[in-house]
């Protein structure tokens, strides 16, 4: 008998050294929790063993790993210190067992912990509390389905072993910690060495594009050293929405995609246009861009000083042409080849209304469609002076392009400077008879008459009255009527009083005419067509036809 269990004890102590030397080997806190269980459970031959933690922020003890455990409830239990075994052995006072646990009442019992235990078919719990340092950290748990009283030897090896699992345990969870954090010490260095690689990448770019700035504001160029840093597409919009600038060679503003990544580009209050990428980009894409941005501003505000400059000496120019002062040859020569012109050169006048659209985008696209022209916004309109001979195509394709309304009073060519004042003052008188008309087109100025003087004049608020106010009456009645009085009364001045000439223009018999004639002079009275009246009643007719065409299809404005 001596003999046996000398040699229980043996193997008692081999186990326990054996376990000592596994559990010192683990590092992963759930490897050896699990190594713990296992081994005690196999030890001391019981139907399942489990290890508790404490959570001293919730005053209770929960089961972290078992074995043998059937039910989930179990497995999942959380006991309140000082409550049953598994709580009164995790407050560290001393190893405990009960043979017969929901009938002991030397135990404190819990109503659920108990009808966990009872779902379990668990009668026997021994178990020792997991010490290290002074600090209580848990309890390791054996328990039976049948009544039974574990020997002083097998407490003494769980005690044991308990001893070693909470070193074990502590050490495994410090180790963990100090991965946890060694970790986030990574982690932090990954972020900080991203972080710097970008703030590299941003310098680098920051460098390059500032340096194409300060070489020539051509937002292209600025784009163009984006999309190498960005690796995609860049589009610039203005605020109105139009393409002003691409990566992409040949790109039509309607094969433009849907913005993937967009950023504003302003300076001050102002937005000057919008920066977008044909895909959507990342954080760290996105800061690269916001600097492609900032230096696009500055180049679109550098462009816009020279342009402002250059916009300066051309209305200088201009001005000084309209001024009709004699000017320096030489001085004047010097200017006007800035634009690649010469004082001997065929120049045309137009007067161009731009009040639809942006004066610098119109002047912007005009640059581009008309060569040789310097431009300046002159009174309420565009001005142009361009040696071009094709300028009307030009302005015409350039117009169309954009959807805008083409409405211009032109004059020329001349072949002296001395006679652009004049010839401003004819392209301008055009401009404003085809405001009056609310007519689109071209009006050649060299063909206006004493009508489109007045309907300057009346445009500009220089005439007391109506201008049509002398045929009133014949317009009403034939609005009213769907006759054709004021064309008949029309073609009767023109023709000098032949009503066999009014027949003819107007395929009518003659006596068709005569009647016409007579309703006419009941509407306007007696001498309408006679001195002092007839010339206040032609001017009249002769503005009704520039207003609504009254004569056969013709005339000097070009749609």
């Amino acid at each position: 008998m001596a003999n046996t269990m000398r040699r229980s004890r043996e193997d008692l102590l081999r186990v326990l050294l054996d376990t000592a030397t596994d559990l010192t080997a683990l590092r992963d806190v759930e490897a050896v929790l699990q190594a713990i269980v296992r081994r005690t459970r196999a030890i001391v031959g019981a139907d399942m063993a489990y290890i508790s933690l404490n959570d001293p922020e919730r005053g209770d003890t929960y089961i972290r790993q078992s074995d043998g455990v059937t039910t989930p409830a179990y497995r999942a239990l959380r006991m309140p210190l000082g409550v049953g075994v598994l709580g009164q052995v995790a407050t560290g006072l001393a190893p405990f067992q009960t043979s017969d646990y929901l009938d002991d009442t030397s135990v404190v019992h819990d109503p659920e912990v108990d009808e966990i235990v009872r779902a379990e078919a668990v009668e026997t719990i021994m178990g020792a509390p997991l010490t290290v340092a002074g600090r209580v950290i848990g309890a390791l748990i054996v328990a039976e389905r049948r009544s039974r009283r574990f020997e002083p030897e097998e407490v003494s090896c769980v005690e044991s072993i308990a001893k070693q699992a909470a070193v074990a345990i502590d050490n495994s969870l410090r180790f963990e910690e100090m991965a946890r954090r060694a970790e986030l010490l990574n982690v932090e260095h990954r972020r900080s060495a991203a972080e710097l690689q970008l703030a590299t990448r941003m310098l680098e770019l920051d460098r390059r594009l500032l340096d194409a700035v300060m070489v020539s504001p051509d937002v292209g160029r600025v784009l163009t050293i984006g999309r190498g840093a960005l690796d995609d597409d860049l589009y610039l919009r203005d605020p109105s929405g139009a393409l002003l600038a691409t990566t992409v060679d040949g790109a039509a503003p309607d094969a433009v995609p849907d913005p993937g990544t967009a950023v504003a580009i302003t300076a001050a209050a102002e937005t000057l246009g919008t920066l977008h990428t044909g895909t959507v980009l990342d954080s760290d894409g996105r800061a690269l861009m916001e600097r492609v941005a900032v230096h696009a501003a500055l180049a679109l505000l550098f462009s816009r000083a020279e342009e402002d400059a250059d916009l300066r000496g051309q209305y200088e120019l201009i001005d000084d042409l309209l001024s009709g002062a004699d000017l320096p040859h030489d001085r004047l020569e010097r200017r006007m080849r800035r634009w690649g012109l010469r004082s001997d050169d065929r120049l045309w006048c137009v007067a161009l209304d731009v009040s639809f659209a942006d004066a610098r985008r119109c002047r912007q696209v005009l640059r581009a469609a008309v060569g040789r022209t310097v431009m300046t916004v002159h009174d309420d309109h565009l001005c142009l002076l361009t040696a071009s001979p094709a300028w009307e195509e030009g302005l015409r394709a350039a117009f169309a392009a954009h959807g805008w309304p083409l409405r211009a009073g032109s004059a020329g060519p001349i072949t002296a400077p001395r006679d652009l004042r004049d010839a401003h003052r004819r392209a301008s008188l055009a401009l404003g008879s085809l405001v009056t008309l609310d007519q689109d087109g071209v009006l050649d100025g060299e063909r206006l008459g004493m009508v489109h003087a007045l309907l300057d004049l009346a445009r500009t608020g220089g005439l007391p009255r109506s201008l049509t106010r002398a045929i009133d009456p014949l317009l009403a009645y034939d609005d009213e009527r769907g006759a054709d009085l004021a064309r008949t009364a029309f073609y009767y001045l023109e023709t000098d009083g032949s009503v066999a000439r009014v027949a003819e223009l107007l395929h009518l018999h003659r006596n068709t005419v005569r009647q016409r004639l007579t309703r006419i002079g009941v509407l306007l009275g007696a001498g309408w067509d006679a001195s002092p009246r007839r010339l206040e009643t032609h001017l009249a007719l002769h503005v009704r036809d520039a207003q609504a065409g009254l004569r056969r299809p013709g005339g000097p404005v070009r749609t």
